[in-house]
């Protein structure tokens, strides 16, 4: 992937969808930031050196975005490659009660930050061009979900945003693109979703493949769009759904 040497900074490092991107990059000799929130453990077996290092950030704000990038170029002396993969919902509710409180916290941490991370990643990519990787659903453009629909409505949101971007940003050569993952096997479905082993399994039958993604899928389309295979690619959205909506 000709990754040695890059400047790859990933929002939301500890999350499971993270997990496979994680080791894959870890052996690539690229120098690495890993971003967490509240789950530093899953970031335990990483060694900090002079390639990785761990950052500490609640994004709650656009100063927070901006301090993280700042920290990250300040520290690795630049940035090649933005990779958000940050994301939450308050709570599974269905969207006729869902609260003001509820609303804006879906959609500021699944598409105000992710903007704020961006505006500030491509003030300091301007000059020698970069990456930067969004993270949208599959579901947003079928309608999103009936006990989602604000995190649905942010991720359409990271759809637009990707494609105005991308215009914008390529006189500088700044690929912007996003990744919309289906249905894939993280605590999202089980912890935050609350579904049980008999929901999951109805879901995937749903799916043409017949079974959930892995984050090992996840990570190889990434791994493309941080590649020179994927130097001409731009403004795109990519489902990795295995088939499902069609």
């Amino acid at each position: 992937m000709k990754l040695a040497n890059k400047k790859i900074l990933i929002v939301g490092a500890s999350s499971d969808l993270a997990s496979s991107l994680r080791d894959e990059l870890y052996g690539s000799n690229a120098i690495i930031g890993f971003h967490y929130n509240s789950n530093k453990d899953a970031l335990s077996k990483y060694e900090e050196g002079h390639r990785i290092k761990k950052f500490h950030k609640k994004l709650n704000c656009s100063e927070a975005c901006y301090e993280l990038i700042d920290e990250f170029v300040g520290w690795a002396e630049g940035i090649d490659c933005l990779v958000q993969l940050s994301g939450d919902i308050a709570e599974p509710v269905h969207w006729k009660n869902l609260t003001k409180e509820q609303w804006q916290h879906d959609l500021s941490i699944n598409l105000t930050m992710p903007f704020f991370l961006t505006q500030r990643a491509v003030r300091h990519m301007q000059k020698d061009g970069g990456r930067i990787i969004l993270t949208s659903t599959a579901s947003a453009a079928h309608g999103g979900g009936t006990t989602s629909l604000a995190y649905g409505i942010a991720k359409a949101g990271i759809e637009c945003m990707i494609k105005g971007l991308a215009r914008d940003c390529a006189k500088h050569n700044i690929l912007v693109n996003a990744i919309a993952p289906g249905f894939i096997m993280t605590k999202f479905h089980t912890e935050k979703m609350k579904r049980t082993p008999k929901q999951l399994k109805e879901r995937a039958e749903l799916i043409p493949l017949k079974r959930a993604g892995t984050t090992r899928e996840i990570a190889g389309v990434i791994l493309f769009l941080l590649s020179e295979a994927a130097s001409y690619v731009t403004g795109q959205v990519i489902t990795v759904s295995g088939g499902d909506w069609l």
